[in-house]
Parts: structure tokens; sequence; C-alpha cells
């Protein structure tokens, strides 16, 4: 779109805000992991760059189990601005048996709205190292729970926090409402 998009704005605030504070219902420590950590500095939260410079979303989930001080940590990506945290709770109460823990949509797989556990370390950096950077090309590895948003109750409202804004167009529909 042309911009980062965690600092477009809905209701008054960035989509990073909106996040954080809806986030903090949940969580105890809150992180960014970013390329540019200087434009986070105003969130007063710890911002870890890519120890792997250049490797994608998979780099930035690897710096971020690498940095977490918790053993699952959930990932989440910037431009998914309609957290809902009932689903977020979910995900969690399944952590305990898996390493991974990802909803699926209609679209597929959310590799960037799920839980991670620091099983996942050693398998993401084979891939990394291999220049495998989709972010599932690890799962082979670990256990995996997919969560099929169809089969939830709250469904509907499961599939729109897992929306994601990829196009000018799609962010101005959103406004707009």
């Amino acid at each position: 779109m042309g911009s980062n998009k965690a600092f477009l704005k809905l209701k008054g605030k960035t989509f990073i805000e909106l996040q954080i504070e809806l986030l903090r219902e949940i969580f105890d420590k809150i992180s960014i992991s970013a390329n540019t950590p200087s434009e986070y500095e105003y969130l007063n939260l710890p911002v870890y760059k890519d120890i792997d410079p250049g490797r994608g979303p998979l780099g930035g989930i690897y710096t971020s189990l690498i940095s977490s001080s918790s053993f699952h940590t959930f990932m989440l990506a910037c431009d998914m601005p309609f957290v809902e945290t009932e689903l977020i709770k979910h995900l969690k109460s399944l952590t305990k048996e898996y390493d991974v823990v990802i909803p699926k949509s209609e679209r597929g797989l959310e590799p960037l709205h799920a839980f991670y556990s620091k099983n996942c370390i050693d398998p993401i950096k084979r891939e990394l190292d291999a220049n495998n950077l989709r972010i599932i090309s690890f799962f082979p590895q670990v256990n995996v729970k997919i969560v099929e948003l169809d089969n939830l109750a709250s469904s509907n409202n499961f599939k729109s926090a897992i929306k994601n804004l990829n196009t000018r167009d799609e962010y101005e529909d959103v406004i707009k409402k």
C-alpha cells in the first residue's frame, strides 16, 4: 500500500495501537518484531530487529521466538486490525499439546495469527538456512494443531478477526464503515 500498514488509521488510532489495546487483555508481555525498530519507540514496548534481516515473516517469527521469555508466543500481522480476543484465547487454550496452533479459514492457513512454541526455533533455522522462507515450510518438523474456523460457534466473528488488509481499496472500504 506504499506505507507501513501498522500505521494506517482506523477509529482515530493506528492498526498497531488497536492491536496492542486488545492484546493487553490477554497477555502480560507484548513485543514487536520489526526491521525498523525506531518507528515503534513511541509505543514503549520491546522491539526486536530481525536476527537474520531480509528473511520475511519467517525471519520475524524466528527472532520473536528467540527473544520471547514465554514458551509459546502469539504472532500477529500488523495488517490485521480486527483482533478478536476470544479467538486468541481459544487458540491459546490448545497450546499445551502443540508447537503451532494455527487457524484455518476459507483462504487457508493464517500463520500470522497463530501461536508458536520455542520447539519451532531449530526447525525454522534449518528452513532459513535452506532459504525456504514460506512460514509453513517447517510445519512437518513440529506438532501442529489446525483450528478450522468453520467448525467454531463464533465462526463469523473469528473470520473477520483474521482478515488482513492488503490493498488501498480494502483499507478504504473499512474506513468508510
